[in-house]
């Protein structure tokens, strides 16, 4: 197998896992070890209108694991969507390109926060109900300005953020926390690489943000575009003390992501195979494609 192979053709699935900075250091799904979940292909890059999109891999879940009992594929995209070699925030476009073409229609995103709000620690798990975004994330993939309509009072799938709570209460440690969608709490998103200054910080929690991410904006928001349910698997790496303490240079506390890291993976990958294949959610008729008139006269 090359290092890169890129393909012609698109898998069609219905689910789809990004990987992030809650993964990194494992090889996932590989180091996870969770039974009945193999790599199909892995390397993969694919061609789209807005340029190349890489590291992709194919997994598969077997039919023991999923609650249609039948073996389902799943494409797995590696850490918000790269590239690796720098930095270009416009990189959720051309992976959720490829998401739309395979005709997925659940999307689990994997990742850390800081948060903002005092009662929320280091090594909690937050399912956000709600996030900040100023911009409207620049990086758009619908078709035309005037053609559809994307609401956003339901960013995050309320269906699957319960079995995404269910699942982790089974693996997350008892001395932490997991703040479940019901709660209500608020995202966020700064893009990075470069953390929040304290004053962001501030800023962000005078505006109602409980946690700070930096990539769930662009993922909620393609989820949107392309019509799938969006589900955050988060856990926070650094607390509001962290944030306001100028004279401790770092912000992430060290010993969080390590003790976390390979059970945030494995509860993603249980949540995953928990997803319903062809099951219809509210959240797919959030898009919703305007007269053709708005955009066909002027």
């Amino acid at each position: 197998m090359t290092d890169k192979q890129i393909s012609a053709s698109i898998p069609s699935v219905r689910t789809a896992v990004i990987t992030g900075s809650a993964n990194w250091g494992i090889a996932f799904p590989e180091d996870v070890g969770v039974a009945g979940v193999r790599v199909l292909a892995r390397d993969l890059a694919f061609e789209t209108p807005y340029g190349l999109t890489e590291n992709w891999k194919l997994l598969e879940f077997d039919a023991s694991l999923t609650v249609e009992g039948r073996a389902k594929q799943v494409l797995c995209m590696y850490s918000h969507g790269n590239p690796r070699d720098h930095i270009d925030h416009s990189c959720h476009r051309p992976a959720f390109w490829v998401l739309m073409q395979a005709g997925v229609r659940r999307v689990l995103a994997c990742s850390t926060m800081g948060a903002v709000n005092k009662a929320i620690q280091p090594g909690d798990m937050v399912i956000n109900a709600d996030l900040i975004e100023l911009t409207q994330t620049p990086y758009s993939l619908l078709e035309g300005r005037q053609r559809f309509d994307c609401s956003g009072k339901q960013l995050v799938c309320p269906h699957c953020a319960s079995l995404l709570a269910q699942t982790a209460r089974r693996h997350w440690p008892a001395s932490r926390r997991i703040h479940g969608v019901e709660q209500g709490l608020v995202a966020a998103h700064a893009y990075g690489p470069r953390l929040t200054s304290p004053a962001e910080a501030m800023a962000f929690r005078s505006m109602g943000a409980d946690v700070i991410n930096h990539s769930i904006a662009p993922e909620a928001t393609l989820s949107r575009e392309i019509g799938a349910c969006f589900t955050p698997c988060a856990f926070v790496t650094a607390g509001f003390n962290d944030y306001m303490d100028r004279n401790r240079g770092q912000l992430l506390q060290d010993d969080v992501l390590p003790s976390l890291s390979m059970i945030a993976s494995r509860v993603a990958l249980e949540t995953i195979a928990r997803f319903p294949e062809d099951e219809d959610c509210t959240c797919h008729s959030l898009k919703s494609p305007q007269p053709e008139e708005r955009y066909a006269r002027f």
